[in-house]
C-alpha cells in the first residue's frame, strides 16, 4: 500500500468516526490531505509520510473547545494519556491515530493560523469513495496555511520543513494551482506571492526544490511555477 493509500485510510478513519453532523463542521487540512489535492499521479505517489490528521474547527473560546472535545468523545475520540509524549494541547487520539484540532481563533489556545477562518469557510467537498465525503481546504489556501505555518515553526530552514515539502508537492503535482491562485482573493494572492518571492531568494529553498524535482527538466518547471506564483514571471 502506498503512502497516499495510507493517508486516505487515516482520513476515512477520522471521517467515519466523526459522523455526518461533525464532518460538516470541520475542514481537513495539513499534510494528510496533500495527496487528495494532487492531480499528477506520479507526484501523488511521492507524498510524505505523516502520523496525524489535522482538523480546522470553529471555536471562539476555550469553553467552546472543551464542548467540541466532549462531542468527539461520544464518537470514540479520547484525550491523550500521560504515556503520549510531545502531544500538543490541541491533540486527541482515535485509537492510535493522533488528531489535531486547529481552532480558527487564536484567543482559544494563544495561537492559530491567519488563514484558518477563510480556509474553513471556503473548504470544498472531496469524496473518499463510496458515499463518504469530507470538506478539504482549497489548494490556494492549503499553500497559504502552509506558508504561515512555516513562518511560525520552520526556523528559517526550508530544507527540513514538512510545510515546505507539502507546498512543493502541491506546486509540482497540481498544474491547475496557477489558475486557481490567479482566481483567488487578492489578499490571498498577494500573501502567497510575497512569501514565495522571499523563499526564492533563499539558497536552501532552491536545494529543497532540487530535491523535490529529482531531474533538471522537472526542476526547471517547478521553478517556473513558483516564479509565476511569486509574481516574478508572467
Amino acid at each position: 500500500m502506498s503512502l497516499f493509500d495510507d493517508q486516505c485510510a487515516m482520513l476515512r478513519q477520522v471521517a467515519e468516526a466523526l459522523g455526518e453532523e461533525l464532518r460538516e463542521q470541520v475542514a481537513f487540512v495539513g499534510g494528510c490531505t496533500t495527496g487528495l489535492l494532487l492531480t499528477d499521479a506520479f507526484t501523488r505517489e511521492q507524498v510524505r509520510s505523516t502520523d496525524d490528521v489535522d482538523l480546522i474547527i470553529s471555536v471562539m473560546t476555550y469553553a467552546h473547545l472543551h464542548r467540541f472535545k466532549d462531542a468527539l468523545k461520544t464518537k470514540g475520540f479520547k484525550e491523550p494519556s500521560s504515556m503520549d509524549e510531545d502531544m500538543p494541547i490541541c491533540a486527541m487520539k482515535l485509537g492510535e491515530l493522533r488528531v489535531d484540532l486547529m481552532p480558527d481563533h487564536d484567543e482559544v489556545l494563544g495561537f492559530s493560523n491567519h488563514w484558518y477562518p477563510l480556509a474553513l469557510q471556503t473548504a470544498k467537498p472531496v469524496s473518499l469513495g463510496g458515499d463518504l465525503t469530507i470538506r478539504v481546504v482549497t489548494p490556494p489556501l492549503f499553500v497559504a496555511t502552509k506558508l504561515e505555518a512555516y513562518k511560525g515553526r520552520g526556523e528559517g530552514d526550508p530544507l527540513s520543513s514538512h510545510d515546505i515539502e507539502d507546498i512543493l508537492n502541491l506546486v509540482d503535482g497540481r498544474p491547475e494551482l496557477l489558475d486557481e491562485v490567479r482566481s483567488a482573493d487578492s489578499a490571498l494572492q498577494a500573501y502567497i506571492a510575497a512569501e514565495l518571492s522571499e523563499l526564492l531568494g533563499n539558497d536552501d529553498f532552491a536545494y529543497a526544490v532540487q530535491s523535490q524535482a529529482g531531474d533538471p527538466d522537472r526542476e526547471a518547471l517547478l521553478f517556473e511555477r513558483l516564479e509565476i506564483l511569486a509574481g516574478e514571471r508572467g
